[in-house]
């Protein structure tokens, strides 16, 4: 999928969970794409290499559940978080992040997103993912 190749929204009467994935590094995106595509009832609708471009897709893909990279060229993944308060409906989030700064966990916990470390256990990321699938 190219890295700003999006799925349009539609009526989907299957349930499944749609997914976008928002990171600049192209090999990072295409493991999380590869976990997430093993999930039952995951629908990866996107993928973007910078935070700009991930706007745009949200807008255009309306995903349930948003795979967020913090260090991105353009705007970053701070940027994302405090735009998706301008959303309707926004997409609930998990932080993927090689961060390991405290402080960035927290602001990333105050603006209502999970935080994973990259580095986090396929078996970890899926559960996230279903975490906040479910809500």
């Amino acid at each position: 999928m190219a890295a700003a190749e999006v799925t349009r929204r539609r009526d989907d009467a299957t349930g499944a969970t749609r997914i976008l994935i928002c990171d600049d590094a192209p090999d990072h995106r295409a493991l999380v794409r590869a976990v997430l595509a093993e999930v039952p009832g995951v629908e990866i609708v996107g993928e973007a290499a910078d935070g700009d471009t991930c706007l745009t897709a949200i807008a255009l893909t309306d995903p349930d559940v948003l795979v967020l990279d913090l260090h991105m060229p353009r705007s970053d993944g701070y940027k994302v978080l405090a735009s998706l308060s301008d959303l309707l409906t926004p997409p609930r989030v998990l932080v993927l992040s090689s961060t390991r700064d405290d402080g960035a966990r927290a602001r990333v916990t105050a603006a209502g997103a999970e935080f994973l470390p990259k580095g986090a256990s396929p078996d970890e990321l899926a559960a996230a993912v279903r975490r906040l699938a479910a809500g």
